[in-house]
């Protein structure tokens, strides 16, 4: 009975033995990280890697769901706007007058064109515009099929040389749209003045996209 007993824990030792070379050689160690026993272990399970993503994986969510909470609602053209003209009818000094922008919406713009502001630049003079009397069309001009405004004459910028004007419907895009802004007068002097245009799309928290300077050209008081 002894006998067994001894052969029996010379079996086990051995087996352990065995298995433990196993492990070693399944799982080396390197270099730069000397492996315990229950490091290894936890390789084979995958345990490790997935404790290390435990750590840093949070940061990594709550990153994304600030820039996500950040653009939350907001609306942005994907594509630039084109602004192709700008002119004034008469360009006289002094004079009532209607500025004409014309502004393309390109296919692929994501998004439909809710409203503009037209902001005079820094000049010798500072041109009122008149909102109530101001329309815009579906052309290249001045012209044609004309498009509805919401909030004729409704709350406007505070900041003189400035105007909104917002459509009924957004313009959905592919196509072309002229603002034709009413001024009570055009600068008495001659000169270039610039008149920068934004566009705003659809939704309640859009994202203005600056389509550059309109310049026109006025030349002074003919008296």
């Amino acid at each position: 009975m002894q006998f067994q007993k001894f052969t029996m824990s010379i079996t086990l030792a051995t087996l352990a033995v065995s298995a433990q070379q196993h492990v070693a050689t399944a799982n080396p160690p390197s270099a730069s990280h000397a492996s315990t026993k229950y490091e290894v272990i936890l390789q084979q399970l995958g345990l490790k890697t997935t404790q290390s993503q435990a750590i840093s994986s949070p940061t990594q969510f709550q990153s994304q769901k600030s820039i996500s909470t950040d653009q939350a609602g907001q609306t942005f053209f994907r594509q630039p706007l084109h602004l192709l003209r700008s002119a004034a009818f008469p360009d006289g000094g002094y004079v009532p007058s209607t500025y004409e922008f014309t502004l393309t919406i390109p296919k692929d713009a994501g998004q439909p064109l809710k409203a503009v502001t037209i902001t005079q630049a820094t000049n010798v003079e500072t041109v009122q515009f008149d909102v109530t009397h101001s329309k815009a069309f579906n052309s290249r001009r001045a012209a044609g099929t004309e498009i509805q405004l919401a909030s004729v004459g409704g709350n406007q910028p505070s900041n003189a040389g400035e105007a909104t004007i917002v459509f009924d419907q957004p313009i959905l895009p592919g196509n072309t749209v002229t603002i034709a802004l009413a001024a009570r007068r055009n600068p008495i002097g001659s000169g270039v003045y610039q008149f920068g245009v934004t566009a705003y799309p659809d939704g309640e928290n859009s994202l203005g996209q600056f389509l550059g300077y309109g310049r026109i050209n006025f030349y002074g008081n003919s008296n």
